[in-house]
């Protein structure tokens, strides 16, 4: 089974996934772009001529792009802003095509996305060759295992002259439940009879339990054709509000499929159809070795391959979604037109009052110092940088202790010639190792050393009050908050329950005094389950934050330990810079 990542694969319709991720929700169309990068063309209906016009002064100074209501812009941004658009555009494009691959893929190929919390399945298998029935078996486990495993509720029906029911009513979806119902589909005889009206009396029977938010039928189609008229007018008097959800599987007969599609109509429920078109044998001999003797394994591996049948028409889902992604890769393409061509250097601005830029910049530099690690405040405020350190503060006051060769008035015998020291300098310079390992005299004045004594006082007093800030309010327990897209990770397991209240109030700290000079956050609890503030990384405003704290405040503390439910789900969201977690002990799933 494939992995997909959180934002790809919720069961949920593809319109409301567009809610969710699409290019209306990321402010990524055209509608929204255009005012962003540009300015709108001025036009106006002139009474006396008794037509529009529109104004032509910048005809020849920008580029002009057109939007489907009618309105024209003038293009005018700078390059840098083009690239950043193109950048989430190309983000946008990829998350498309791996929800398409998840659309197309596994049990949605064969069974469409089951949007629903609590459904039964009616399955009408009508004396189908043996290939075919173990393909129909094969094909709804993984329904089971891939889908059905990530709703509430579920229950099972077999439509036969007798019929057969997993359960009463629908039960909550467990380990155990599911490993029984696939138990229990291949216990099925595959030549239990099956009367024309039994698929209509399953379906009836599913409609009764009145926790279904829907109901779905499996079907090939042949069992159903007999009492066609029958079945539309039951479901039409049956339960109303609860839609039946019309899967074909394997039915080659395109009026049946037309009148499966009806079925699915009246109901207000969905259709989906599926054939198996090819089934291909391969051999798979990277199975693990056998015994002793060293021999591997070769397994037998039957892979099928089908899709929509001829006639059934396009999955309605998967044309949203690639409509859609059509529409993200045209104004991909726009934009990277307009990077090529265009001459994008940003307008130049009037000149800023010195007194307002210098307060401007002197915030910034706040703001920055507040955001740094030490590592990084120490390149810009340590001593080495500010060239306090001893080789630094000496180095224009050195000089080379100097070596030379002279003449010998009175010659050793054997030599003339003999190496000497200067002496003038012993008592009056002090000598010093430097760091290349040559001797260097220096000379301190009471001047150089009375300026040293003040900058490195300054610079000593600047680290005391650095220490002293990073041991105060939400530093003690968090360090600094360097990064700018941060998830909050909370154990609210059971045995956090004494620590819950110390664990509120650190946070709401770390709201105030950090968190609200980032750009944006999320916040998750996790117990047995994993539970978010946000599907995904929220702005920082005043209201988002409030919002965060009211969420903080209502915790409570239930389950075992999902730590990696928490950590996976936050190293999901690709605008994640830095994860922290707050947590009693190891996790224990």
């Amino acid at each position: 089974m494939l992995r997909w990542e959180l934002d790809v694969s919720p069961l949920i319709s593809t319109k409301s996934w567009l809610k969710n991720y699409g290019l209306k929700k990321n402010k990524l169309n055209m509608y929204h772009i255009l005012p962003t990068i540009g300015f709108k063309l001025s036009d106006d209906y002139d009474t006396t001529l008794k037509r529009p016009v529109a104004s032509r002064y910048g005809s020849s100074l920008f580029q002009r792009a057109f939007r489907k209501d009618g309105h024209t812009y003038n293009l005018k941004c700078s390059k840098e802003k083009l690239i950043q658009i193109q950048n989430r555009l190309k983000q946008v494009l990829r998350l498309f095509e791996r929800r398409l691959s998840w659309l197309t893929s596994e049990s949605r190929r064969t069974f469409g996305v089951i949007e629903e919390k609590c459904v039964t399945v009616v399955l009408d298998i009508k004396n189908l060759s043996p290939q075919q029935f173990n393909q129909f078996i094969g094909a709804f486990q993984m329904v089971l295992e891939e889908q059905i495993s990530r709703i509430s509720k579920f229950n099972l029906i077999r439509s036969a002259d007798n019929m057969k029911l997993f359960k009463e009513s629908c039960v909550p979806v467990t380990h155990d439940t599911i490993y029984e119902a696939i138990e229990w589909i291949k216990s099925f005889d595959r030549l239990e009879p099956i009367s024309s009206t039994a698929p209509c009396e399953a379906v009836v029977q599913a409609l009764k339990d009145t926790s279904n938010e829907a109901v779905y039928i499996l079907t090939e189609g042949t069992s159903i054709d007999a009492c066609r008229g029958v079945f539309i007018e039951q479901l039409t008097n049956s339960h109303p509000c609860i839609p039946v959800n019309v899967v074909s599987y394997n039915c080659d007969n395109l009026d049946t499929i037309q009148y499966l599609r009806r079925l699915a109509e009246c109901t207000n429920g969905r259709f989906h159809a599926y054939a198996v078109t090819m089934e291909m044998v391969t051999y798979d001999d990277d199975a693990p070795q056998n015994g002793s003797n060293g021999d591997s394994q070769v397994l037998l591996k039957r892979n099928m391959y089908g899709g929509m049948p001829e006639g059934a028409g396009i999955r309605e889902d998967v044309l949203l979604l690639f409509e859609e992604f059509e529409e993200a890769r045209n104004t991909n393409q726009f934009i990277e037109d307009l990077i090529k061509e265009g001459d994008w250097d940003p307008p130049k601005k009037k000149d800023e009052d010195p007194k307002k830029a210098a307060r401007k910049l002197a915030r910034m530099i706040q703001r920055k110092e507040s955001s740094m690690g030490s590592a990084e405040w120490l390149k810009r405020y340590g001593l080495e940088a500010n060239k306090l350190e001893f080789h630094d503060a000496l180095a224009k006051v050195t000089f080379d202790h100097v070596e030379g060769v002279t003449n010998s008035f009175n010659a050793p015998e054997g030599q003339d010639k003999k190496l000497v020291d200067a002496i003038y300098c012993e008592t009056l310079f002090p000598a010093v190792r430097w760091t290349d390992g040559t001797i260097k005299h220096v000379i301190v004045t009471q001047d150089i050393h009375r300026t040293y004594e003040q900058r490195i006082t300054i610079a000593l007093n600047r680290i005391q009050e650095r220490i002293k800030w990073l041991t105060k309010g939400s530093r003690a327990l968090f360090g600094t908050i360097i990064e700018d897209n941060i998830y909050i990770l909370i154990d609210c397991s059971k045995s956090m329950e004494e620590n819950i209240k110390f664990v509120k109030e650190k946070v709401q700290g770390l709201i105030q005094e950090q968190l609200r000079h980032k750009k944006s956050i999320n916040i998750v609890s996790f117990g047995t389950t994993v539970e978010t503030w946000s599907s995904r990384l929220v702005d920082i405003t005043p209201q988002s934050l409030h919002s965060a704290q009211s969420w903080i405040n209502a915790l409570s503390c239930t389950g075992s330990t999902n730590t990696y439910g928490a950590i996976k789900y936050a190293l999901s969201d690709s605008r994640t810079d830095g994860i922290y977690l707050l947590t009693d002990g190891c996790p224990d799933q």
